[in-house]
């Protein structure tokens, strides 16, 4: 009897723990948002958003949405496990409402929180201030409330000079305070800065009010001029941005005036893909995924000239969503298919959406592209994000491309972290580099979009009709496309092309920069080519309106670009790979080389021309 009552003692005891033990398991998921400030902050500010989780074991991913003034609430940053998120206000005092929500990636559960908090004006009835921010070269300016119907500037140069520089026209809002960031300032400068409120064709300027700049906070690639510009021939678009694809040493894309004088730079080493209106950019990034280690470009943003990020997401959220259009990703050894990151190019659309380019691997049967067993290809998507970056349409070369034409250089992308210009692969060791596409045009009077693929060295007309269309290629442009190029020429096509769009918008005339592998295998004197071309899409005819020999050879990456001037600015980035530089190249509209800055020690993906770090090109 003892043996018996003690058994019964301990069987109950351990009864008692494991009924404990599985209501500590089943506790509910808890998230409560802590800010490193408190409520109020001025205009301006940027705010630590940190959660604090209770019961969280497993995966977690976080979710955060901003409300202004009670209107709805709009993601800033989708579901990530990167949990902390630095949340920069609107510019203009109101109530804001920041919603959390944290997710169990396995069992779905989710919890939520909520923080209000007020900004404030910076400026009083006392006058405008100016404000240093994060960044040493961009300063924000604050002025009191201007009448409804005016429209606000700030002009600003550096002090003792004549020439004067301003930001954009912006409404002034009658009750709220105008705040608006300066840039295109150099470093360790000492300028002046003042407002301008302009109303019925009459402009009423305010006091001139002190500003110095920073120092650069970093390693940064010294700027050359390689081919001088001739004497009383001013320049248009005076600012030089490099979007550059080498981020070592921490170096970073960054804009110069004509001078190389360093006059912006983006905060973080992301790969800026394109700039667009108003001083914002979009960008791809190392950085944490919702489902997986990955970090290689999993981050789609975009961000202001002060480096604060606008909106985010990323390629396991893009991936999840893609689910209910029929792809299902699933990144392991074992898997079938698989979304494994975004590359090369994200545009903007003029209704606010994102156009962005994926990578998509499939594991295919043996036989495909020539294969002896069943074969990793890598393949593209193109998703369109809506202003919150969600998922609303998504193109896919497996459904649209001929999977038997396989890559024309037999393209190869490794496992891991990728390599040559390749997403990071998951399913197999070694993937087929079967299309590796690397530009977008958006065609607004169709609603339909250019996708340039250099494996194929083809230039698709995609029928999309802004999501609406069947996704068919309507044609393509390039050597044993559906295009006739009337040249004389007889190595008229463009080959592992870059940067190919309509310019100016709405015409035929595409620009492109031509790589000329092709050309290159047959003759290593070979350089890199400038092109214009006019399409007649009727009669399938491309006739070359520019043919420039930029003079060096680029193994790899590079821009097209129309000036406003009828010259054109070109993109050589990747020179001289023991030792690489970048060149950039004016041209007029004949093709002869006008003006030529190099970038050492980098490799520049894009360059663009721009009026100010305010404004865009045209693709």
């Amino acid at each position: 009897m003892p043996y018996y009552w003690a058994m019964r003692d301990i069987l109950g005891r351990l009864l008692v723990f494991a009924t404990f033990a599985g209501s500590l398991t089943a506790a509910p998921l808890a998230v409560h948002l802590h800010a490193t400030l408190p409520s109020p902050q001025p205009v301006g500010i940027s705010i630590g958003l940190t959660p604090r989780v209770d019961n969280a074991a497993g995966l977690h991913s976080y979710r955060y949405s901003v409300s202004v003034n009670g209107g709805p609430f709009r993601v800033v940053r989708d579901f990530s496990q990167d949990k902390e998120f630095v949340w920069s206000p609107e510019l203009y005092e109101h109530d804001a409402a920041v919603h959390l929500i944290a997710r169990n990636n396995k069992t779905k559960e989710l919890a939520e929180d909520e923080m209000r908090f007020r900004i404030v004006p910076r400026a009083t009835a006392k006058g405008p201030v100016v404000t240093p921010t994060a960044h040493p070269l961009v300063a924000l300016f604050s002025a009191p409330p201007c009448p409804q119907g005016s429209q606000f500037r700030v002009v600003f140069q550096t002090a003792g000079q004549q020439a004067m520089a301003r930001t954009p026209d912006q409404p002034c809002g009658g009750t709220i305070s105008s705040n608006v960031y300066v840039a295109g300032m150099r470093a360790a400068t000492e300028y002046r800065l003042r407002s301008e409120v302009v109303a019925g064709g009459t402009t009423k300027s305010g006091n001139w009010l002190p500003f110095q700049t920073g120092i650069l906070d970093g390693d940064f690639s010294p700027v050359s001029i390689a081919v001088p510009r001739a004497g009383g021939k001013p320049a248009t678009e005076p600012v030089l941005i490099f979007s550059a694809a080498s981020v070592a040493a921490g170096r970073r894309p960054f804009a110069v005036d004509l001078e190389g004088r360093t006059i912006w730079y983006m905060r973080s080493a992301d790969f800026l893909t394109r700039v667009i209106p108003g001083g914002r950019f979009l960008a791809l990034a190392e950085g944490q995924n919702s489902v997986n280690a990955m970090r290689r470009m999993q981050v789609l943003r975009e961000t202001d000239l002060a480096g604060n990020v606008i909106r985010e997401t990323n390629i396991g959220r893009v991936a999840e969503q893609l689910e209910q259009r029929g792809i299902h990703s699933d990144c392991r050894k074992g898997g079938k298919e698989c979304v494994p990151g975004f590359h090369h190019e994200a545009i903007r659309l003029p209704n606010g959406h994102t156009l962005a380019i994926a990578g998509l691997e499939r594991i295919l049967p043996a036989g495909t592209q020539g294969s002896k067993e069943p074969v990793d290809v890598l393949g593209d998507i193109v998703v369109d994000l809506d202003e919150e970056f969600q998922v609303t349409g998504v193109w896919n070369t497996f459904e649209h491309c001929d999977l038997k034409r396989a890559s024309l250089y037999d393209a190869k992308c490794k496992e891991g972290r990728g390599s040559g210009g390749c997403p990071a692969i998951f399913l197999a060791a070694e993937a087929n580099g079967w299309t590796h596409s690397n530009s977008l045009n958006y065609i607004a009077s169709s609603g339909d979009f250019l996708i340039s693929m250099p494996e194929q060295n083809w230039v698709l007309k995609i029928d999309w009709k802004n999501g609406k269309g069947s996704g068919k290629i309507l044609w393509r442009l390039g050597k044993d496309g559906d295009f006739t190029a009337k040249s004389d020429d007889p190595s008229p096509w463009f080959s592992f092309q870059h940067d190919a769009g309509f310019e100016p918008a709405g015409s035929n005339i595409l620009t492109i920069l031509d790589d000329g592998h092709v050309r290159y295998e047959h003759d290593k004197k070979a350089h890199n080519r400038g092109q214009s071309w006019r399409l007649d899409e009727e009669k399938l005819t491309a006739t070359p309106v520019l043919n420039a020999d930029l003079g060096v050879y680029a193994i790899a990456v590079g821009s097209a670009q129309t000036l406003k001037n009828g010259g054109y600015s070109f993109e050589a980035g990747f020179i001289n790979p023991g030792s690489p530089y970048g060149r950039t190249v004016e041209t007029d509209a004949d093709g002869k080389v006008v003006f030529a800055v190099d970038v050492e020690g980098i490799v520049v993906y894009r360059s663009y021309r721009v009026s100010d770090m305010y404004s865009a090109p045209v693709k």
